[in-house]
């Protein structure tokens, strides 16, 4: 693709066409959804409630001609009965053949007298026999088989066919003189009132509650008899509904149908009309049909106007861009494009040209700005490292390149920093390592930050080396003098813990000495045996005192070891028993073993002796000092309570700042609290105190508890 060409799906000419077709079909398609939507169910309605009327009128015309008929054989005149039922047979039959020919459908007529006997019978065909006409049993009247109109049957020509049976009574008197039986030929009938015009595809047939064709208008219907049974509306029927306004389903055929049915209270019977659901909906596909065109032409006119604004848009905007291109390719941010017009586009290009004086204030600024930031991030006295989610180096600063070189883009940081001799380097924040740089070693605090993923040289981290080294030998210095008080404080009662021993030392050779000068008695083996081991055990307890002393004073390396708590907190209160034997104080010391920590033990004694000093100093005679130290969980708990003075709340904010002491001059140099917390701090860990004027002072220190040591124990 080349530079200055986009793909035609993302040009806004074709923007202009997708708009402008999608808001003519999207509102064209929804108005047109809800106005076909609405005229289809109008349609359907209209079909429902058309075979649904037709259907009902079809029912009550079989019903008005059942009705007829039976009008037809009712008599109400005194002349006709007696003539119907009396002796006269030419009058009788002249009767009957009236009655056949005023009603059509009458195939067979029947008169019997009071005592249900047949005295008189006519049939429309004259040559045939009596009764040869129906394959139904010769029907055998009385007044408990009575009824007005018989079940369906079939005659032998399988024409549907019932019996209508009425009550001949003399007008006059109402005597019951006999009963007249007609019966009627159900297709000729029916047929009458089937022949209307029926829409295309349209068929309606008449059935009783059993389900059983009486008469239709499609032929097919008589082979499919039983399939026409399990249709829905026939079933329906026969389960008992009196009507359906109109449903669609499948019928005998298996074709989609619409139709509809009514019964006939009288008779029982049900009336059916049905039409494939292609050809009733044919006026709605046509309206369809319709739509689409209608809405195919609005969206070719919409299309046509479309591509012809997009085409008179674009054309400035193109223009506009072929102009951008050459600033960017030139890159000239002081050269203008011509305003061709004052509409937006026209006022586009304006703004334009304002942004592009702008962007050539700013970048006339960044330049300067990056000039500075330059002398600040090479003047600055910290080494600073970009490194990227793996630790490698991506960018570095003067300084860092200063300390350890040029050459280390891509490499890993810790392999840097290691080639230069580093002792060990852990990745905390506010962590001091100690590197051999230049056959010295330098001190450095490390600090991490994270950055957000979203910078252009995808760094992760910004390390932070500043030099430390001063303030790391400054603290040494501190901590080394405020042992070197601490050791002459204590010296006085070394010197008296020592003297005690070598008394008994003095005592005992003067003793063995004076009785080896005695003639007649000398010391026996045994005697002069247990001297030496007094002197011997005395002697060891001398070089005790002097070898805690010792290895406290003793300069050690300042790296971390694991030490345990208890051991080395009992050693240090070894050094301070003479001191609190002279002021009547007693060290009450509980320790759970193996409580490991990382740090210098060293260091932790003489923080061990700072606060027990302090507590003996501020602890009147015959007061207690508790010392506990306990795991809690991954952190370890040393606490030093004494219940003497107390802290007045005023000097308790100034106890850990260096130099801060209320001793008299002298007894103190104020730099036990502030150095004990350094220690504190370095080591991980957390001191806090809590005083009560008058009631004592509580120490707690909070370090974290080393897994590893309790492991290796």
């Amino acid at each position: 693709m080349k530079e200055n060409s986009i793909p035609w799906w993302m040009r806004i000419k074709v923007h202009f066409l997708l708009f402008g077709i999608a808001m003519s079909i999207l509102p064209l398609f929804f108005l047109g959804y809800l106005g076909f939507t609405s005229v289809r169910q109008n349609l359907q309605m209209d079909i429902y409630e058309q075979n649904f009327d037709q259907v009902s009128v079809l029912a009550r015309e079989i019903q008005d001609a059942i009705a007829t008929i039976e009008n037809s054989l009712t008599f109400t005149k005194t002349t006709t009965v007696q003539a119907l039922t009396g002796s006269d047979e030419a009058s009788r039959q002249l009767i009957l053949e009236t009655l056949l020919q005023k009603e059509p459908s009458l195939k067979e007529l029947k008169v019997y007298d009071a005592n249900f006997r047949s005295i008189a019978q006519i049939n429309r065909q004259a040559s045939a026999p009596p009764n040869s006409s129906t394959n139904a049993p010769e029907p055998i009247l009385s007044s408990e088989r009575l009824s007005p109109i018989s079940d369906l049957y079939f005659s032998q020509e399988g024409q549907p066919e019932i019996r209508l049976t009425v009550t001949i009574q003399d007008p006059m008197d109402g005597k019951f003189l006999g009963h007249l039986q007609g019966t009627i030929e159900l297709t000729t009938m029916i047929n009458r009132y089937f022949n209307f015009h029926l829409d295309e595809g349209k068929y309606v047939f008449l059935v009783d509650r059993s389900g059983t064709l009486i008469g239709q208008t499609d032929s097919d219907l008589h082979f499919h008899e039983e399939d026409l049974r399990q249709a829905p509306a026939v079933q329906s029927f026969m389960a008992g509904e009196l009507f359906s306004t109109g449903s669609e389903y499948k019928n005998y055929a298996g074709v989609n149908v619409i139709g509809a049915f009514a019964s006939m209270d009288t008779l029982n019977w049900g009336v059916f009309i049905e039409q494939p659901a292609h050809e009733a909906n044919k006026p709605i596909f046509e309206l369809a049909l319709r739509l689409i065109m209608i809405a195919v032409l609005i969206m070719v006119l919409v299309m046509i106007i479309s591509i012809s604004f997009g085409l008179k848009v674009v054309h400035p905007i193109e223009n506009l861009e072929s102009q951008v291109r050459r600033i960017i390719q030139t890159g000239d941010l002081e050269s203008h494009i011509p305003i061709e017009s004052w509409d937006e586009i026209g006022r586009l290009v304006k703004s334009f040209n304002q942004l592009l004086n702008s962007l050539d204030q700013k970048n006339e600024n960044l330049k300067n700005e990056k000039e500075l930031l330059t002398t600040v991030v090479d003047g600055v006295g910290a080494g600073m490292v970009l490194l990227d989610s793996e630790r490698k180096i991506l960018w570095w600063n003067a300084k860092f390149a200063q300390w350890f070189g040029q050459q280390f883009a891509h490499l890993p940081c810790e392999q840097v920093i290691a080639g230069q001799g580093t002792e060990g380097i852990l990745l905390e924040n506010g962590r001091t390592i100690s590197v051999f740089l230049h056959e010295e070693r330098r001190h450095f605090r490390q600090m991490y930050y994270e950055l957000s993923p979203d910078n252009p040289e995808n760094a992760a981290y910004l390390l932070l080396l500043d030099d430390v080294t001063q303030e790391v030998e400054m603290e040494a210095r501190m901590i080394e003098t405020d042992k070197m008080a601490a050791i002459g404080l204590l010296a006085s009662g070394v010197a008296h813990e020592i003297n005690n021993p070598l008394a008994v030392v003095a005592a005992y050779s003067e003793d063995l000495l004076e009785r080896l000068d005695e003639e007649d008695s000398g010391p026996s083996q045994e005697e002069i045996k247990l001297g030496f081991d007094t002197v011997l055990e005395q002697i060891v307890r001398c070089k005790q005192i002097t070898d805690g002393l010792l290895g406290f004073a003793r300069k050690r390396d300042s790296g971390s070891d694991l030490i345990d708590l208890g051991i080395a907190s009992a050693q240090t209160l070894g050094l301070l028993e003479h001191k609190a034997k002279q002021k009547h104080l007693h060290i009450q010391f509980h320790s759970e073993n193996s409580l490991f920590v990382l740090g210098n033990e060293n260091e932790w004694q003489q923080v061990v002796l700072n606060l027990v000093t302090n507590a003996l100093d501020a602890s009147s005679e015959g007061k207690a000092i508790d010392v506990r130290g306990y795991r809690e969980g991954n952190t370890i708990q040393f606490i030093i309570q004494d219940y003497g003075e107390g802290i007045p709340q005023d000097h308790l904010k100034k106890a850990l700042d260096p130099f801060f002491t209320t001793k008299s001059p002298g007894q103190g140099t104020g730099l036990g609290l502030y150095v004990s917390y350094g220690i504190i701090v370095k080591m991980h860990g957390e001191m806090a105190l809590e005083s009560t004027e008058g009631q004592g002072t509580k120490v707690k220190i909070s370090l974290p508890f080393h897994e590893a040591g309790e492991q290796s124990s």
